[in-house]
C-alpha cells in the first residue's frame, strides 16, 4: 500500500470529499473544531500572511482562509480533487480568487518546489499524513512541512486516531469483520469506499513525531471533541436546535483540547510552532 493507491482512491472520490465536512454530525464536528483551532492560533488575517494547504484536497480550507484574507497555496496528490478545487475557486468572487496563489499537484513527502521558510503557516488537515503507512514516509513528510514553514510559524497536522476507531467499531458494527481487526493488530487498514490505505495514530505517537522534528507543540485537539461517536440522529437534532446548540457548541470548543477527549476522537489535530531551521527526515 503506497502513495499511488492513495492517489487512485481519492481520484474516484472528488465530489464525496468536497461534501464530506457537511455530510454528517461527526464530520461537521471535525470542521467546527478545526476552524476553531485555526482562528485560535493563526495570526490576524492579512494578504501578507502566506499559508500552504498541504494535502488540502478539493480546497475547503483553502477557500475559507482566502475568504478571511490570507494568501493560500493549495497542494494535493489527487488530480481529480484539484480539478474540483479549481472549479469551486472559479465560482468565488475576485477578492477570494486573488488570495489563492496557486493550485499544485504533488505528495507531501516532496515539497521541493517550495524554498525553505516559504510560508507563515502550513496546514495538513483531514488526515493526509495518516495515508502514509510507512513511518519513513511520515517522517519525511513532517520534515518537509517543517522545512517550508518559517521560523516562528505554525504547523497544523491532523491524523486519524486509533482509539477512536476502536469506538467506531461499536458505532459501525460491520467494522468488526473488516477494519477493526487490522487496526487492533497493526494500526493499518483501509478506509473510504475506494479503500485508501491509512495508518491510525495513538495520541502520543503523533505528538512524538511532531516534537521529534524540532517543532514545539502548542495544543492538541480532538476534532470530534465531546461529540465523538455519539448518536448521529441526536447530534444532528442538537445542531438544528437554536436554543440548545449554542450552549453545547460553547462547551464543545471549551473542552476539545482536553486530554479526556483528544484520544477518543476520530481525528487528532496537533498545532505546533517551528523553533529553528530545517529538520532532517
Amino acid at each position: 500500500m503506497g502513495i499511488d493507491d492513495v492517489r487512485s482512491a481519492y481520484d474516484l472520490l472528488a465530489e464525496r470529499e468536497w461534501n464530506r465536512l457537511e455530510s454528517g454530525a461527526q464530520h461537521r464536528l471535525e470542521y467546527i473544531v478545526t476552524t476553531h483551532a485555526l482562528r485560535r492560533h493563526l495570526p490576524k488575517p492579512s494578504p501578507v500572511v502566506r499559508i500552504l494547504d498541504a494535502g488540502g484536497g478539493p480546497g475547503r480550507y483553502t477557500i475559507a482562509l482566502a475568504e478571511q484574507g490570507y494568501r493560500v497555496t493549495l497542494f494535493d496528490l489527487s488530480s481529480q480533487l484539484l480539478e474540483l478545487a479549481r472549479t469551486r475557486i472559479a465560482d468565488r468572487p475576485d477578492r477570494v480568487r486573488d488570495h489563492i496563489d496557486d493550485v499544485l499537484q504533488g505528495s507531501i513527502t516532496d515539497l521541493s518546489r517550495f524554498p525553505d521558510a516559504s510560508f507563515d503557516a502550513t496546514i495538513c488537515l483531514g488526515g493526509p499524513l495518516s495515508h502514509l503507512v510507512q513511518r519513513d514516509d511520515r517522517r519525511r513528510a513532517i520534515a518537509e512541512l517543517h522545512r517550508v514553514t518559517k521560523v516562528g510559524g505554525l504547523l497544523y497536522v491532523s491524523v486519524l486516531g486509533r482509539i477512536g476507531q476502536y469506538r467506531a467499531a461499536v458505532q459501525w458494527p460491520d467494522w468488526f469483520s473488516t477494519v477493526f481487526p487490522e487496526i487492533a493488530e497493526t494500526g493499518v487498514s483501509v478506509i473510504t469506499p475506494a479503500r485508501a490505505p491509512c495508518y491510525f495514530f495513538l495520541p502520543e505517537e503523533i505528538e512524538g513525531e511532531v516534537s521529534g522534528a524540532g517543532l514545539a507543540i502548542e495544543r492538541v485537539y480532538g476534532c470530534q471533541g465531546i461529540g465523538a461517536h455519539l448518536d448521529e440522529a441526536n447530534l444532528l437534532a442538537l445542531m438544528g436546535d437554536p436554543k440548545r446548540w449554542p450552549l453545547w457548541e460553547q462547551k464543545l470548543l471549551e473542552t476539545c483540547d482536553h486530554p479526556a477527549v483528544v484520544g477518543v476522537s476520530n481525528h487528532i489535530l496537533v498545532v505546533s510552532r517551528k523553533r529553528h531551521g530545517p529538520s532532517g527526515p
